[in-house]
């Protein structure tokens, strides 16, 4: 056995004897499986999770094990079958036998029991008389091609749990049937992934190439685990290549950052002990670093780009137990004892891969960030360390990331203000026709059309007197940015062509301001959007009805309504948070506009605010000035100057008279 010295497996049996109920969870994962038989396919007809979402709403259709029609909504209660939904369901009910093996396994390894050794049995051996029936399908966008799912990714996520069970079972099945598993299912499914791992940098090449290796170790196959490895794009090219200069992964979303280090982990684990580690490269350290400093104030991830509404604090722990045993980091130590501060540390991952104690140290208070040429996000969090104001102005991310250059996302403790949207399932209809889009972001949009990729830069970088000042830019006037990783074309290139942005954020504790400067963009639509969450207080302005125009985010929007303004425009927004108010303006006449539209999960609406225009020449400037009302003290009496380059606002806040003058746009941009 690889995955498990014989020492460890006595040390496990010692507590599983003290402490029986550590294998409850184990068990009732294996139940369904054991109570309604062992569903394998005979042909290939699992495809893609993300199929299993209700159209409608975008909301996962509730699995049944024992039942492969009428799939319901939870949300409206739409009752859906036959495909894509069927091909669904089977992707996660190869993904349950999957599952089951490795816990059955585990069960045996554990406790003992024959009748959880059989049942792993039955499954490898299920998928060993039916894996080579199955033809490789796919189409799945980015994705090449699998065989017992329709994508490599998926085809990876199953046959390395199937890998390691089989590692803990191998020797208790007779030569003949360890000879038919290995050449029927282990041999022809490392050699699909081998041949649809695609040459480029991503987080499915990791997943693929921790599905090769860990089947190459479960089955001695050293040119397996070389390719894993040491190949070009392997692992360690991964490692060494797919970080940005700060160590978030290059994909520039932290579910991505993490996804891509839970696949390089699995791989880790069962080559933790063996000279096919690669444990001690640095990189791992990096990312594992990157993530702490960028958490949010209640310990969760931003959800950026493809990120969808998860990784809670308690999920984090899963992805720290096993760094923490091998590294002994305090900080890591820190976080895990934060996190099981308020939840029992119980279950499989820290029996099997966690240290047996965690060390007393404690998470030191999160500190602003900032980075440029990496990542490129400034993280403003206030004295107080309460609030999360993160601006966007790095690089282009590949496939996961969205066209957001100089987006905002802020958030009060754990209540999310003026949010990043994230996705969903990406089998719904929003989530490429609304939630990948540039409407959909707290940024500028024009026509309503996708930013091409850009890499943007920061400026300015300033911290005086409790305030800190960031400068973004984002040009689209020379050549796109060049990534080793493959793109499906979803912009216009023609509604940016010559346009540069900049964007200023001066952020305090009692509120923050920004000037938003467009350049290159005359006679073109150009909207500056923000959505904050709650209920809309809008201005007493008589409105018309509006239309958005027909692009694919604004047709999942509804009941827009504005007025022609010159001037200040007050809205506010009261939300779990508080009352949030914004003062916005611009240097030349435009349309203020609110619309309905999802939020997510998009069972409730946001009231989106926008500022459309159609520059008469070639130079606009927003300009906003946010309040979130924590403690009482208001904004009143705003006034706003705009001369260029150069804002001022003036205002009292608290009875006080503030003014603040800065620029956007005036700087000169540094050098590559």
């Amino acid at each position: 056995m690889i995955l498990f010295s014989q020492d460890e497996i006595a040390r496990f049996c010692a507590q599983v004897k003290d402490n029986p109920a550590l294998l409850d969870g184990l068990r009732k994962g294996c139940e369904q499986v054991l109570r309604y038989g062992v569903k394998i396919p005979k042909t290939a007809l699992a495809t893609w999770g993300h199929y299993f979402v209700c159209p409608a709403d975008s909301t996962s259709l509730t699995y049944d094990y024992t039942s492969d029609h009428d799939f319901r909504c939870p949300q409206c209660g739409r009752v859906y079958n036959g495909e894509p939904f069927l091909g669904g369901w089977w992707r996660g009910t190869n993904g349950v036998s999957c599952s089951t093996a490795y816990q059955s396994a585990l069960l045996w390894t554990l406790a003992g029991e024959e009748k959880y050794r059989a049942l792993c049995e039955s499954i490898l051996s299920g998928f060993a008389d039916n894996y080579p029936n199955y033809e490789e399908h796919g189409d799945i966008p980015y994705n090449k091609p699998g065989r017992m799912n329709s994508q490599a990714l998926c085809e990876a996520g199953c046959l390395a749990p199937l890998a390691m069970a089989y590692d803990m079972i191998k020797d208790t099945l007779a030569p003949e049937e360890r000879r038919r598993v290995e050449e029927n299912l282990f041999v022809p499914g490392a050699e699909l992934l081998m041949k649809n791992r695609t040459n480029q940098l991503h987080n499915h090449e990791v997943h693929v190439n921790a599905g090769v290796g860990i089947i190459g170790m479960a089955i001695g196959r050293e040119d397996f685990i070389d390719f894993a490895r040491n190949s070009k794009y392997g692992l360690r090219y991964q490692l060494e290549n797919g970080l940005m200069n700060d160590g978030l992964w290059f994909e520039a979303t932290f579910h991505y950052h993490l996804y891509a280090f839970l696949g390089f982990m699995s791989y880790e684990k069962m080559a933790f002990g063996t000279p096919y580690s690669l444990i001690d490269m640095p990189q791992y350290r990096r990312m594992l670093g990157m993530l702490i400093k960028t958490l949010q104030p209640d310990l969760s991830v931003a959800h950026l780009g493809d990120g969808g509404h998860g990784h809670v604090f308690r999920q984090l722990a899963g992805y720290l137990e096993f760094p923490y045993r091998v590294y002994r980091d305090p900080l890591l130590a820190g976080l895990l004892n934060r996190i099981y501060a308020e939840y029992p540390r119980e279950g499989l991952e820290p029996l099997l891969f966690g240290a047996e104690t965690i060390e007393p140290a404690e998470l030191p208070p999160l500190e602003d960030y900032h980075n440029d040429g990496g990542s490129g996000l400034t993280i403003m969090r206030g004295s107080d360390r309460r609030q999360y104001l993160l601006f966007r102005h790095g690089r282009y991310g590949g496939e996961h990331d969205h066209y957001d250059k100089l987006g905002l996302h802020f958030m009060l403790d754990g209540n999310e203000v003026m949010p990043d949207l994230g996705t969903v399932l990406y089998g719904a209809p929003q989530h490429y026709g609304y939630y990948k889009n540039t409407f959909t972001h707290n940024t500028v949009c024009i026509n309503a059309q996708n930013q091409p990729p850009c890499n943007g830069r920061a400026v300015r970088f300033e911290r005086k007197d409790g305030e800190t000042l960031v400068e973004g830019h984002a040009d689209w006037r020379g050549a796109p940015p060049e990534l080793n990783s493959f793109i499906i074309r979803q912009w216009d290139e023609a509604s940016y062509a010559g346009v540069r942005m900049e964007r200023t954020v001066v952020h305090r504790d009692e509120y923050f301001l920004e000037a938003f400067r467009v350049r290159g963009a005359a006679g073109r639509q150009v909207d500056w959007i923000i959505h904050p969450v709650g209920a809309c207080v809008e201005p007493p302005d008589e409105k018309r009805v509006v239309s958005l125009g027909d692009t694919a985010p604004v047709r999942f929007m509804k009941n827009a309504r504005g007025f022609e303004t010159r001037g200040l425009v007050a809205s506010a927004w009261q939300g779990p948070a508080g009352r949030f108010s914004v003062w916005s303006a611009c240097s030349q006449p435009s349309l203020a506009v609110y619309a309905e539209g999802p939020a997510n999960p998009p069972t409730s609406d946001l009231t989106y605010f926008i500022r459309r225009m159609s520059p008469a020449n070639d130079d606009v400037v927003f300009v906003a000035l946010f309040h979130l009302d924590r403690d009482g003290r208001t904004v009143e009496r705003p006034e706003i100057e705009i001369d260029g380059g150069r804002v001022t606002m003036r205002f009292l806040f608290d009875g006080q008279p503030r003014e603040h003058t800065f620029t956007v746009g005036e700087e000169t941009p540094p050098q590559n």
